[in-house]
């Protein structure tokens, strides 16, 4: 034992789960690939999609782009 401890790395989710129209939750900013990775991802790749999501979550705020835009209904 390397006396290490694993990093758990939690869901961005914050229960605002609707995909856009190009795929991305409105509410984490994941796509729905990465949703669905999550589960059997490693902390390293969660790490990843945590900063892809936050990324395309504060370009979407910079743009001035509505994040509650669904898409057509």
């Amino acid at each position: 034992m390397n006396g290490t401890v694993p990093v758990t790395v939690p869901s961005p989710c914050n229960q605002v789960c609707w995909l856009d129209a190009a795929g991305i939750c409105i509410g984490c900013g994941r796509s729905g690939g990465e949703i669905a990775e999550w589960t059997r991802a490693d902390s390293a790749r969660r790490l990843q999609i945590r900063a892809a999501a936050r990324q395309r979550l504060e370009s979407k705020t910079a743009q001035g782009s509505e994040l509650l835009d669904r898409g057509p209904l």
